[in-house]
């Protein structure tokens, strides 16, 4: 007689760049099993393949885990985490704030609330970077494919994560994927760009959607309250 098969509870998370809710589960052992085997590694290798299988294995329906954005990927995991572990996680907060000329430095217990977190996309963010009146490129977000694994120079780097993040070229109606050309062809374009266009690049980036979490917290000992504006929470779990 084998033995019964367990049900697990579902639960829904809104997706970005899908523009649609998908199904998941909660980890099981087997993904902590992953998890774990990923942070004895400590290499960026094996702790992007951990987080693909973990999505992988946690959704209830297909998707390219590795063609999503490394903000829906942060959101998906964090979400998965709060359902599986816990929705909270116990931290001290270290007031700085100034009392009398001096600094508080006061520890407070702070719990981390999982559910507060949220997306956020600042104001006139475009994937479109115009390099003259009629010509330009359209962009793509980071995913788990683009973070590097190799050790290369900066420049290298640099240039392996354009080739990675451009969509296309246009010419005014004329399209170019940047996937259709050589790869000689894709440095010599990304080289002959300027300096105003590469920090249009950059500010693309640093402008892209990111999984935040906004807070307040009262110090227990001078009461003042602090703002909190956190990014990067995908740190504390991996």
């Amino acid at each position: 007689m084998s033995l019964p098969k367990i049900e697990y509870p579902m639960y829904e998370i809104y997706v970005k760049s899908l523009d649609r809710k998908v199904k998941f589960r909660p980890f099981l052992v087997k993904e902590e099993k992953i998890l774990l085997m990923a942070k004895d590694g400590k290499d960026a290798e094996s702790i992007r393949q951990a987080v693909n299988q973990i999505i992988t294995n946690c959704v209830l329906e297909p998707i390219d885990v590795e063609a999503l954005p490394l903000f829906d990927i942060e959101m998906i995991f964090l979400k998965l985490r709060a359902k599986s572990v816990g929705e909270s996680v116990k931290l001290t907060f270290n007031c700085k704030n100034e009392v009398n000329g001096e600094v508080c430095n006061t520890d407070t217990d702070y719990k981390l609330e999982l559910d507060k977190i949220d997306y956020e996309v600042p104001e006139g963010h475009d994937a479109k970077v115009m390099i003259n009146d009629k010509q330009g490129v359209k962009l793509k977000y980071p995913t788990l494919k683009s973070i590097p694994t190799e050790d290369k120079s900066e420049f290298d780097l640099m240039l392996d994560s354009l080739i990675e993040n451009i969509d296309y070229v246009f010419d005014g109606d004329q399209v170019y994927k940047i996937t259709d050309v050589t790869e000689q062809e894709q440095i010599d374009f990304i080289e002959s760009l300027n300096k105003e266009t590469m920090d249009k690049i950059e500010n693309f980036f640093l402008t892209s959607p990111k999984v935040v979490l906004k807070d307040t917290i009262a110090c227990k000992k001078c009461g003042f309250e602090h703002q909190l504006h956190a990014e990067s929470l995908l740190d504390f779990f991996i």
